[in-house]
């Protein structure tokens, strides 16, 4: 299905007029128009705003269809490996005070 049906099948779905996406976007509904009858295109924002609006994915908006969908991994399956890094700036308020002492103690002597 090309987006400019899919738009308008979204749009009749919601049970919204044409007025009532071009409020919601704050644009005029011959915008609205244009792209159900594929004279133009949304823009990247207006099509995240759509997403929104519709509350589906930008690809459930422009194909249809979840293309990409994967589980997100959980914490249990990251290593347990720390860096330096990691403890920097896990413990932070306690290193650099530290070094502040460190830096003071090689200066007066």
């Amino acid at each position: 299905m090309n987006l400019e049906n899919r738009l308008k099948e979204l749009r009749e779905q919601h049970k919204y007029t044409q007025d009532d996406v071009a409020g919601f976007l704050n644009i005029s509904r011959q915008s609205v128009s244009k792209w159900e009858q594929g004279k133009g295109y949304p823009d990247i924002d207006n099509l995240r705003r759509l997403s929104d609006l519709y509350k589906i994915s930008l690809d459930q908006l422009i194909t249809g269809e979840e293309k990409y969908h994967t589980p997100v991994a959980s914490d249990s399956n990251k290593s347990d490996h720390k860096t330096v890094g990691d403890f920097l700036w896990r413990y932070w308020w306690l290193v650099f005070p530290m070094l502040g002492m460190i830096s003071s103690w090689f200066y007066y002597h």
